[in-house]
């Protein structure tokens, strides 16, 4: 959604907008919904914090190019100025989407760098740039009902979109919850949904779909389905049969945890906290309202978060690197969490009648989800038992210390700890 912060008084607005797209997710505000309130919004950011997106998407191409690849899974671009070579849609398509909103204009707010967001009085048109020809709004070979001056195409634009019989709106968003789970969507890329980038499953694409039409846009059972569904619970290991399948979905393929996800998981299992400017300590990385705090972190940045600067789900990088390894393996950053006074290695230290295959097995239970296999057990426990063995009175507990940071220090950068699987 581009919810970007180029400036301290931009904080306001994208701090309000995320905060109302996590509300809207937590009530489970049907997507419909959801899609329509951003598109037509209109006042101040105060009242109606969906106004926020055309602060960043500020004139009616960018509106037009991002509406369709966020809300439709198209690629417009091209259409400006040419015939799309992959794609049916034409000048006049691209133009009749852009007279959608070009009586959509700001004046300024009561606070510096905020406008209100209105919609002007008059014919809305567009010019194609071809032709020099008017156009009148209509959404991709789609007439609207007649306009009057007083109308605002953008809720005929979202009336479109949310129709049963819309070939792209519900499909779009059950392929980008399908490439979330799975990491690769039934059309893929998932935001590039052309008819030159047919779906590997067109049955399945249209069933899921349909499914999420008669729920009423329902995104907790849109999840529930594909979560509970036997093709998500599917295992990682391949079989004779499998092995070589990247189409049919026959098996997990692991993926790697998102940036602000990952980042997350090492708190949580070294017992660490985050520290971000301008946020209480302990804030959680899927919490990060806006780009401005990848500049700071330079683990979002190597894992991938994305800086909001386009609405193209590929800013977004789950490609491994010799920068990430290297990053958990000795960064600074990941030193410090595991020998904090605070830290889950200094806690497990501790004397506190625990035996260490109970403390060994939370540890596991905590970063895999999982006991820990007799071996895995027997290893860790003679790690810690030969680095004791010398140790007397003075440097036991450091020793013992020391050998818990070694521990979960291997254990975060295990394969099992960085991926689905």
């Amino acid at each position: 959604m581009r919810n970007k912060r180029t400036d301290a008084i931009q904080a306001r607005g994208t701090f309000g907008f995320y905060n109302w797209m996590r509300d809207s997710f937590i009530e489970n505000k049907p997507y419909d919904q959801f899609v329509r309130e951003i598109l037509t919004a209109t006042g101040d950011m105060t009242e109606n914090p969906p106004v926020a997106w055309y602060r960043q998407v500020n004139n009616p191409n960018m509106q037009l190019e991002d509406s369709a690849q966020l809300f439709l899974g198209l690629r417009l671009q091209c259409a400006q100025c040419h015939h799309h070579p992959f794609e049916k849609w034409s000048q006049n398509d691209y133009y009749s989407l852009a007279a959608i909103f070009s009586k959509v204009s700001k004046k300024p707010g009561s606070k510096p760098g905020e406008d209100v967001v209105i919609h002007t009085r008059g014919m809305s048109t567009a010019t194609n740039k071809k032709t020099k020809l008017p156009v009148k709004p209509a959404a991709l070979g789609t007439a609207f009902a007649s306009l009057g001056p007083d109308d605002d195409p953008r809720s005929a634009y979202a009336d479109w979109m949310a129709s049963k019989d819309n070939p792209f709106f519900a499909r779009s968003l059950v392929n980008r919850y399908w490439k979330h789970f799975f990491n690769r969507g039934i059309v893929d890329p998932e935001d590039d949904m052309r008819e030159t980038n047919p779906p590997t499953n067109p049955e399945l694409l249209e069933a899921a779909s349909k499914y999420f039409v008669e729920s009423g846009f329902d995104l907790k059972q849109l999840i529930r389905a594909i979560c509970t569904s036997k093709t998500y619970q599917l295992s990682s290991l391949p079989n004779d049969y499998n092995k070589v399948d990247k189409q049919h979905y026959s098996r997990y393929f692991p993926k790697r945890l998102t940036a602000e996800v990952l980042y997350d998981a090492v708190n949580d299992a070294l017992h660490t906290e985050s520290h971000f400017d301008g946020l209480p300590v302990g804030t959680r990385a899927t919490e990060l309202p806006d780009n401005s705090f990848n500049a700071a972190s330079y683990f979002l940045t190597v894992f991938g978060r994305p800086d909001a600067s386009s609405s193209c789900e590929c800013e977004r990088s789950q490609d491994a690197s010799l920068a990430q390894s290297l990053h958990l393996l000795n960064s600074k950053e990941i030193q410090d969490k595991l020998s904090s006074d605070s830290g889950r290695a200094a806690l497990l230290a501790k004397e506190t009648g625990e035996s260490e295959d109970d403390k060994l097995r939370d540890v596991y239970f905590l970063a895999f989800s999982r006991a820990p296999r007799d071996e895995e057990l027997g290893f860790a426990k003679a790690y810690i038992e030969k680095k004791l063995a010398t140790a007397d009175d003075k440097n036991k507990a450091t020793l013992k210390r020391q050998a818990y940071e070694d521990v979960l220090w291997a254990i975060i950068n295990t394969k099992e700890f960085l991926f689905n699987h």
